[in-house]
């Protein structure tokens, strides 16, 4: 939303809209916390996705808190719900290929083939 219309949709928009800041500086420190962490500790992984998976959620409840606050509808949980498991899909599959996982089920592959 553009400043005007947070300031038209009133106090209520305005404060949730503050918290926005909160949630994107708690994703980017995921971002480059979670690469780090699943490097320095494979036992950490389920623990991160956990972690991240559960920020997720806060943060899509907040996006809907916030929607609500100024005037649209909110997000309902299906959605929500389905985006953060798409996240954490994605989030396994790219620690699988951080760890290196990946060129090995690819190397199964290629000799399961020949």
């Amino acid at each position: 939303m553009e400043a005007d219309q947070v300031a038209i949709a009133g106090e209520s928009c305005t404060q949730a809209v503050e918290t926005a800041s909160t949630h994107d500086e708690l994703k980017w420190g995921r971002i480059v916390a979670t690469p780090v962490l699943t490097v320095a500790s494979a036992g950490l992984i389920p623990a991160l996705i956990g972690a991240n998976a559960a920020l997720d959620f806060a943060d899509r409840q907040n996006a809907s808190k916030m929607r609500v606050a100024c005037g649209y509808e909110a997000l309902s949980h299906g959605p929500i719900l389905d985006d953060v498991e798409t996240n954490a899909g994605i989030s396994m599959g790219l620690t699988a290929i951080d760890l290196g996982l990946g060129s090995d089920v690819a190397r199964v592959q290629a000799n399961s083939s020949n």
